[in-house]
This record gives C-alpha cells, structure tokens and sequence, in this order.
C-alpha cells in the first residue's frame, strides 16, 4: 500500500494547467489587498486595550501616605497646615512638612499636560513610576519673599478627614495674622495619595486658583478611588486616583474661616486597570489562515464565473479545450 493513495491534496500537472493574463493580475490585487490586510491583523494584536474592573479593596491599610507640594501668596509665619479624621483624630502637620519662602509664580507644566493629552500606557507608567522621580524644591531663603511653598509626605489615617490650610489665627487659637497679608492665591504642584510616582498626573496637579478678597475659603471635594495598574508581564502599580469637585465663597471678617480646605473620602471599592492583547496569538494565527485562504478561494471562485461569463458572450476567445482520441 502506498500512502499516494490517501492524498487529499491532488496535484495538476504543469500540462494542463493555462495561465492567463486576467489571473495574474488578480493574483497582484489579491496580494496586495492580503499584505494590507494582514499588516492590520497584527497591528490589531500588538494594539493593547485596557480592560476596567471593580473589586472589594483588597489592602487592610490603616495609615495612608499623603503628598502635599502647594504654594500659597502668603508668608510661612502667617500660615498653619492642620488634619482632623472622621474619627476626631486631630493632626498638626506644621513639622510634618516644609514651609519653604519663594516668590509666588504660576508655572505651566508642559509634562503634566503631555501625560494628559496622551492614552493611558499602563507598561510604560509602571515604568516610569519604578524610577520614583521625586520634585526638585528650591531651598533658597530670603526675607524678601512674599509666598509660601509648602512640601511633603505624611502618613494619616484612612478615613474621611479633612486637611485645611489656613491663616494663623483663624480657626485656632493664637495671635490672628494681619489681614494685609492674607492673599489665599495658590498654586497646587501635587496632591496625591498613597506612595508619590511622578509619573501620575492628577486633577489637580499644577492648576491655579486666584483670591479676590482677604476672607475667602477653597474647598475641594475628593472622592479618592484606590487603584490597580497591571500590566502584560503581570507587574502592578498600587496607587490611589481622585475626582474632586470645588467651590469658593467670599464672606467678611468673622464671618468665616478664609483658607484651604480638602475634604476627601474613600471608596471601598478598588478599580483595576489591566493591559491586555486585543486577541491571543493562536487567534491571530487563526484569523490570518481563514483570511488569507478565504480570500484567495474567494477571488478564485469569482475569476472563473467572471471568466465563464466572458467566454459565453465572447465564444471565439475561449481557450481551446483537448480532446482525448
């Protein structure tokens, strides 16, 4: 027995095989349609997609680091940085953080807007944050300098609080500061929560806000998300995000407490951003057989009834056939 005998794949000799003008051009189109779609299969599977999914927070932390980079058009001596928790926990955060004198400028920040113009690249954000590039903060003195730029990390508790910068005394007990100076005009550089990666922009990262009166209080809501970023190989990047909502309101003297005020809640649910393939490899490799061989069967089937067509309204350009005698 001769395994010739089980060919599924017959093959046609070169004899009776007749090339024609017309396939041949068909055979260019169909390869370069093919090479155009084929580059687009495997474009599709080196494009990653991110994938959104919410689970139950997973971390059992009680401390949560907070970053804190602002500048205020106030001295440092006419300022007091305070942080109390839903739970009435009272915390000064005056030697917690630098008060560093500085002239007051608004900077625009060309990075943190080309990462907000940008798709989200979880691979190269885990990347980037693995450096933990920190701030540069000029330590320069000078009695001269009107503004205030207060920087840090620290650790809280992880509940609702509120984190209030405001003048001295104003809210607290203690010498009250000359209304003269109390000019609540910031400039936020970073606010962040849980471990600091630059390499995360957040809302309200480098933005700006202008007081028009002595007696004005800035409140921002935050609403703070912990979140998961993993990327193809597996490797993650725990951090938190926010959503924060403002409002700004004018009063007179002794009519309120003009400052800085971040409320900010936890959500117990945690939001994991996954980097994942559009389609596995097998499916690529499925997808390009069904498509290169479908489309070559197809343009083959359509050849030869556009062929039998012709040939039937114009019988003197047949191809003569051979008889067997």
């Amino acid at each position: 027995m001769q395994f010739k005998e089980f060919d599924a794949f017959p093959k046609v000799e070169s004899g009776f095989v007749k090339r024609t003008g017309s396939g041949g051009i068909l055979t260019l189109v169909v390869s370069a349609i093919l090479c155009i779609l084929v580059i687009g299969e495997i474009k599709d599977y080196m494009t990653l997609r991110n994938d959104y999914n919410f689970i139950v927070d997973p971390l059992v932390n009680h401390q949560l680091q907070i970053n804190l980079d602002i500048t205020i058009a106030m001295p440092c001596d006419a300022l007091r940085i305070d942080l109390r928790d839903i739970a009435d926990v009272q915390l000064g955060l005056s030697d917690k953080v630098e008060k560093i004198p500085t002239h007051f400028k608004v900077y625009s920040s060309a990075h943190a807007e080309s990462i907000r113009n940008k798709p989200l690249n979880v691979q190269k954000m885990i990347r980037a944050a693995s450096r933990k590039e920190a701030r540069e903060i000029s330590k320069k003195s000078d009695t001269d300098f009107k503004a205030c730029r207060i920087a840090g990390s620290f650790e809280a508790n992880k509940l609702s609080g509120n984190m209030h910068i405001t003048s001295v005394g104003h809210g607290y007990y203690g010498a009250h500061s000359d209304h003269s100076v109390m000019n609540m005009t910031h400039s936020i550089h970073e606010l962040s929560f849980g471990e600091l990666y630059e390499a995360i922009v957040n809302p309200l990262d480098d933005s700006f806000e202008l007081s028009r009166t002595p007696f004005e209080a800035f409140q921002y809501f935050l609403v703070v998300v912990p979140t998961i970023y993993i990327d193809r190989s597996n490797k993650q990047l725990l951090t938190n995000q926010y959503s924060v909502s403002e409002h700004r309101r004018s009063f007179g003297e002794h009519q309120g407490i003009p400052g800085l005020f971040f409320k900010y809640d936890f959500e117990p649910m945690t939001l994991v951003i996954s980097e994942e393939s559009s389609m596995s490899f097998g499916h690529l490799l499925v997808r390009l057989a069904g498509l290169v061989g479908g489309y070559y069967v197809t343009a083959g089937m359509a050849h030869k009834v556009l062929s039998a067509i012709y040939y039937t309204i114009r019988p003197e350009q047949a191809p003569l056939r051979r008889h067997n005698v």
